[in-house]
C-alpha cells in the first residue's frame, strides 16, 4: 500500500512541479509556512525583516474534532518559529513547536532545514508519561506556469526520533512528503482561490490523530482550496477549506484561518 501510495503522490507532484510564480504564504497545521502537512522552503514574510502570523484550524472526523489555535514569527526575511496547541473531545493536549531556516533562495527555487518538535498524552488530570518527537526535515520549494496557471510545488524529508526505552530518542520513521498549491482558474479567479494538496507517509503530529488520521503504515492525501481575498504587502488574511486523508474510510476535514502583519 505505502508503494502504491508513493507512485501516485510522486506523479501527481511531478506533473505540478512545472508550476509557478509564487506561493501565498499559508500555514500548514503546527504554524509554519506551508501546506496542509508538508512544510514549504519560503518564509512567510520574505520583504519584511519581521512578520508575525496568528491562526486557528477546526479538524473534524466522523465525530472527533481537534481545534488548533497557532502563533508563527518570521525573522529577518530567512526564518520562521511556530508554537501551537491541539485540544479537542479528549483531555489530553498535543503541544508543538517548529522552526525553519531557509538557507537557500534564487528566483523561484529555494531550499530550508526544520525542526518540528511534539509532546503529547499530556493529560492535565493523569501524570502520564510525556511522550516527544523530534522531527528534522529537510524542504525544497520550486515555482513554474502550468497552463499559465501559477503554481508551487514542495517536497520534504525527514525523520523521526521519539522517545526510547533508555530515555533518549530512536529513530523511529522516514519521512517523506509533497504537495503543490496551484491559482484555481486564474482567469476567472484572478489568483485570489488556490487548490492545494499535498502527499505524506506522516501525520501533522503522532499524537492528535483523529482528525486528520495518524497512520503510520501507509500515506495520507490531504486536498483543499486556499483562499486569499486580501492580496496586501503588509497583512494577510487566508482561509483554508480542506478535505483530509482523502484515500481512506476515516476522511474528514479542516477549516483554518489565518490573519498576519508585517513590521
Amino acid at each position: 500500500m505505502i508503494k502504491k501510495s508513493f507512485i501516485i503522490g510522486f506523479i501527481v507532484c511531478s506533473v505540478f512541479a512545472l508550476s509557478a510564480q509564487t506561493s501565498v504564504k499559508g500555514h500548514s497545521v503546527n504554524g509554519l509556512t506551508g501546506l496542509m502537512t508538508t512544510p514549504t522552503a519560503r518564509i512567510g514574510w520574505e520583504k519584511s525583516d519581521f512578520g508575525i502570523d496568528v491562526g486557528y484550524a477546526y479538524l473534524g472526523e466522523d465525530g472527533d474534532a481537534t481545534s488548533i489555535p497557532r502563533v508563527t514569527l518570521s525573522l529577518f526575511r530567512k526564518a520562521e518559529v511556530s508554537t501551537a496547541v491541539a485540544f479537542g473531545d479528549t483531555e489530553d493536549l498535543d503541544i508543538m513547536l517548529a522552526g525553519k531556516f531557509q538557507f537557500y533562495k534564487s528566483g523561484g527555487s529555494s531550499m530550508a532545514g526544520g525542526l518540528d518538535y511534539s509532546s503529547y498524552d499530556y493529560n492535565t488530570n493523569i501524570n502520564n508519561d510525556l511522550e516527544t518527537l523530534l522531527r528534522p526535515y529537510v524542504v525544497a520549494t520550486y515555482s513554474g506556469d502550468f497552463f499559465d496557471a501559477p503554481a508551487v510545488t514542495s517536497m520534504t524529508f525527514g525523520w523521526d526520533l521519539a522517545n526510547g526505552d533508555d530515555d533518549g530518542l530512536d529513530f523511529d520513521n522516514f519521512n517523506y512528503s509533497m504537495g503543490f498549491e496551484m491559482a484555481f482558474f486564474p482567469k476567472y479567479f484572478k489568483n485570489f482561490i488556490y487548490w492545494m494538496s499535498d502527499f505524506a507517509n506522516y501525520s501533522f503530529s503522532a499524537g492528535s490523530g483523529g482528525a486528520t488520521g495518524v497512520n503510520l503504515s501507509r500515506g495520507i492525501f490531504n486536498t483543499g482550496f486556499r483562499i486569499d481575498p486580501l492580496k496586501d504587502s503588509k497583512y494577510k488574511f487566508i482561509i483554508d477549506v480542506v478535505g483530509t486523508d482523502m484515500l481512506d474510510s476515516n476522511r474528514g476535514f479542516m477549516i483554518d484561518a489565518s490573519f498576519g502583519m508585517a513590521f
